[in-house]
This record gives C-alpha cells, structure tokens and sequence, in this order.
C-alpha cells in the first residue's frame, strides 16, 4: 500500500454548499452586490488575453497594500485567502505536539490546520452570556503553548477585543515563546487594529482578507502582516504564482481607490446593521451585539433549524448555528434591502406551530 499521511487520512471533511448564486446569501458573511460596478470595470479594463498570458505578478499590489497600511513591503505576504494565510501561518510557527489555545465558537479552520500539523487544540469558553474573560484564555498560556489565535472580531459571536487585551496576551505568550496570530478578516467593521503593536512585538502575526468588507470572496486575496523576518519564512514556504493574475488586477484597482471603495461599502453595511437591529427590536428578538457583519439571534417561537429551512424555501440563506452556537440564527448584515427581505421574512416563519 502507498504512504497516505495519516493525520491526512483520519479526516472526512464536506464539501462546501454550491449552488448559492440563485439565493439571497446571508449565511457566510459575504456582500451579496459585490464591489462597485465602476471599481470592476475599471479592474476588466486590463484583463487582457495578454495580461492573462503572463505568470502574475505580486508585488505592486504587496507594496500598495503595505503603503495603505502604514508599512513596507517586506512586512506582507499574499496568499490566496486569509483561510490559506492561517495554514501558513499554523504551519511555520505552529510546533508538532505543543498547543494552539483559541476561543470557542471561533472561526473551525485553526482546529483543522493544527491538527493537520500534529498540534492540541485548546478551547476557552464563553460565559454563559457569551461575554468573554481574557483572563481564562490567558490563564491557559503555558511553556507547552506554540500558537495563540484571536479572531478580532470574533465571528460568529461578533465579540472584539480591546488592544489591552491582546497586549496582555502578546505578553504572556512572548514569555512563553509562544506567536500569537491575530485574524483581523472583519476588523474594518470593527476599525480596531494590532497593526500598531507590530513595533513592539516580534511575535505578532496580523491576517487580513479582501473577502468580507473588501467584497471579493471570489478572488481569494489573503495578507499576512508581521515583522519582515516572519513575513519572509510565509514568503520562504508559500509557493509562488499561488493569487492569480485577475484577482490581482482587482485588488490593485481596489488599493488605488481604498478609502473611496471603503466609505461606499462601510455606508451600506452601516445602514443595513441599523435596519436590522431597529428591526429585531421592534419585533422582540433578542441577539448577541456583534461588532462584525454578522450576528446571532435566538428564535422565539420555532427552532433555528425549521427557520433555517423555512427561510431557505423561500430563497434566503442562513447559517445555522451548531456546536457551541447551536440554537442560534447567524445572518449576515448587510445591505438594507436585505435586511428589510429577511426581517419581513423571519417574522412570518417565527410564529407559534399551529398559528
């Protein structure tokens, strides 16, 4: 029999859900317009036959990327994906048999990566509120921690944390040896950032996506933002040629125009989050408050799984939530139509069996 790696073959992983064009998404935290018409036309403007000819090319967008940011190109690595960007990330710093410590719920790709690299994942928990005590996750950091991972905001609670609190936990793993990756996929919600405590502490590792605010999801662009050396052991592992030439046309066009393609996105989501939450209200739901592009509700008459169903019938997706979120609807926030789409609809499905 040929070698298979075994940590490889005891997984059974899913495919994800296809098919999802045809719905209203609000189940994966992705903007259902996409970026401005006038941003893409701009992008396909240079998606020639001979643009596509050419092996892309990284390292203008690299360099206006770390301008937007406030550092330089030796600081960032591209990835396709930030959900690559972890597996990296878990892969260089992550050391076999020790732990990667995380919240849980979290985003479920860093307890997969860590046990692909022969790490322990170790799970601190919410209260029963779900507010969250640093002090529990910083009480588990010990000489047999390898990697800590922060979500900021943490989806799918929609929890972030202070700079204090990661300071606090940069910390305590430094005097560990221990690297800290802080996942900031939904931080321009949030606009909070570690980026500034990168000057102070080489055991810092910063994701970034273009897929949720950014909206491209599609085109699978991830940063890693950290010292110069660690981001070159990402660049020293990474394969090259991995974003492809179109998504790098994209992005480019939306780094040239960043604070224009932000306010434009940032003013819809805000809208539509106020529509939600005035909306929730008035009808008595209650819901975890959430600094990100989701949130979770709690049903008040029916189960999170028939409304999920339900609301799927009538074209609209939803995730619903499992394991330590189970019980819950997550709905992604977002445009205001959408919003006024899914309330009209929720209230109708969410009513006593037999009503």
């Amino acid at each position: 029999m040929y070698y298979v790696n075994p940590i490889i073959k005891s997984f059974f992983r899913t495919n994800q859900p296809e098919g999802r064009g045809k719905y209203v998404r609000l189940d994966q935290n992705e903007n259902p317009d996409g970026i401005p018409q006038w941003l893409f036309d701009k992008a396909m403007a240079k998606v020639t036959p001979e643009y596509l000819s050419i092996y892309p090319e990284e390292s203008k967008l690299t360099e206006e990327y770390a301008k937007v940011i406030g550092l330089t190109a030796e600081n960032i690595a591209l990835t396709d994906g930030s959900v690559v960007a972890m597996g990296y990330a878990i892969k260089v710093f992550g050391e076999p048999g020790k732990d990667l410590i995380c919240v849980t719920p979290t985003f479920g790709m860093y307890k997969v990566y860590a046990d692909m690299q022969g790490m322990n994942t170790k799970f601190v928990h919410y209260e029963s509120d779900y507010t969250f005590d640093i002090n529990k996750l910083l009480a588990e950091i010990n000489e047999n921690t390898s990697l800590v991972s922060i979500v900021n905001p943490n989806m799918p609670i929609g929890n972030a944390y202070t700079m204090d609190e990661i300071r606090k936990v940069l910390d305590k793993a430094k005097a560990n040896n221990a690297l800290v990756i802080v996942d900031e996929a939904y931080y321009l919600f949030h606009k909070e950032t570690a980026l500034p405590l990168l000057k102070e502490y080489d055991n810092l590792v910063i994701l970034r996506t273009f897929s949720k605010m950014l909206s491209m999801p599609g085109l699978r662009i991830g940063v890693v933002i950290s010292s110069a050396e660690n981001a070159q052991y990402i660049r020293n592992y990474k394969p090259h040629y991995t974003v492809n030439a179109v998504a790098l046309a994209v992005a480019e066009e939306m780094v040239a125009n960043y604070d224009r393609v932000v306010k434009e996105l940032t003013e819809k989501f805000e809208a539509g989050k106020k529509c939600l939450l005035e909306a929730l209200d008035k009808a008595g739901y209650s819901y975890i408050p959430t600094e990100g592009c989701f949130i979770c509700i709690t049903p008040k008459h029916r189960t999170a799984e028939y409304i999920t169903d339900e609301l799927k019938n009538r074209g609209i997706l939803i995730f619903c939530g499992k394991g330590d979120s189970a019980g819950f609807l997550r709905v992604t926030i977002w445009d205001k139509k959408y919003m006024e789409m899914f309330m009209k609809e929720l209230v109708q499905i969410d009513v006593p069996e037999g009503a």
